[in-house]
């Protein structure tokens, strides 16, 4: 029997989805989330697009490079990850209107910020963006 004597983690991760109306960028999805001016909270949000902007990939690419066995439909791929029919139906209606539709995880082990999305479910389903973070490791 083995016993690990140094510093055990216990990370978890969510999954989110998040497709935006305009360009990628932080000012655009300050805009979408309903972000103006300067205001002490904006670090928050700040640490949350940084985190989002390294952990999402493109939901195709996502699908071809980083699964074990890449599943070749998107309704396959989102149900196998949890997500609900709904989403499946959600996430096709933004492909087929031309938007990018982006992938990744939120880490317990990152920012305070993404720590705080990371324990947490939302949606957010405004007209600017599709932020969906419902599939959560906690």
């Amino acid at each position: 029997m083995k016993i690990k004597q140094d510093f055990i983690t216990n990370s978890s991760s969510t999954s989110f989805i998040i497709s935006v109306n305009k360009d990628w960028n932080k000012e655009n999805f300050f805009k979408a989330i309903g972000i103006e001016g300067n205001s002490s909270i904006n670090k928050i949000f700040e640490d949350l697009f940084e985190a989002i902007n390294n952990n999402k990939e493109e939901l195709f690419t996502y699908m071809k490079e980083k699964v074990d066995t890449p599943s070749t439909e998107v309704k396959e791929f989102l149900l196998e990850k949890g997500y609900s029919e709904d989403v499946v139906k959600k996430v096709n209606q933004l492909l087929k209107e031309g938007k990018t539709v982006y992938f990744g995880y939120l880490n317990s082990d990152g920012s305070s910020a993404e720590v705080y999305f990371c324990m947490e479910s939302f949606l957010l389903c405004e007209d600017d963006i599709y932020f969906n973070g419902q599939i959560g490791g906690w």
